[in-house]
């Protein structure tokens, strides 16, 4: 049996919040994340934990959590396709992304929407058959567009109440692969897909 990965799933009723952890065995769930086809995410407070940092010359850097590179890997070989969508795009965003050729990525303003709905345009992907991740108030128009929406464990509490799962790890603590690995898992591939990255000639980044 494949192994689950933890979410703190929040179920949503009519007078209250109630959060339980579960894991991608549950069966509405696990059926929901078998149907994705789309993973778009913010990049601050979920690629990253947040912060910016700037040199002398007044350049920000960010720190990027390398097991969310493997997600991206493992997102590709399970037929899932990537975007980004962000209120501020940098040059650290493109080259991080270049490396495992996602080339979807939007942004530059906190309106978020429209460029969500630029992503499933160019994919012709369903907006069913997508999941958002995001972490801030600006975020919560996209996840309410989206199919399923996950948070990070910090994220503004507003967010936390209305994602439809919460992942175990922080923002830049390798949330993404979080969700990816139970999008792969909740498809049937995972031995396929592991599978897949071994017997590729580029390992995976070609």
């Amino acid at each position: 049996m494949e192994r689950g990965t933890t979410f703190h799933i929040s179920k949503k009723q009519a007078k209250q919040e109630v959060v339980v952890s579960i894991t991608p065995h549950d069966p509405t769930l696990r059926e929901r994340l078998s149907q994705v086809k789309l993973l778009v995410f913010d990049v601050d407070g979920v690629m990253t934990d947040g912060s910016a940092y700037y040199d002398d010359e007044g350049m920000a850097l960010r720190a990027f959590n390398m097991r969310d590179g493997f997600g991206f890997v493992m997102a590709k070989f399970a037929g899932v396709e990537l975007g980004v969508v962000t209120g501020n795009l940098s040059g650290t965003i493109f080259a991080r992304m270049k490396k495992f050729n996602v080339t979807r990525i939007k942004g530059g303003n906190f309106r978020k929407t429209s460029f969500f709905k630029e992503i499933l345009e160019e994919t012709g992907i369903d907006a069913e058959q997508s999941v958002y991740i995001g972490d801030d108030l600006f975020d919560l128009p996209v996840m309410k567009l989206a199919g399923l929406s996950f948070a990070p464990s910090d994220a503004a509490p507003e967010v936390l109440e209305y994602a439809d799962g919460v992942t175990v790890a922080a923002g830049g603590k390798g949330v993404i692969r979080e969700v990816v690995e139970a999008i792969v898992k909740a498809k049937g591939l995972w031995e396929k897909v592991l599978e897949s990255i071994e017997n590729d000639e580029s390992g995976g980044l070609g």
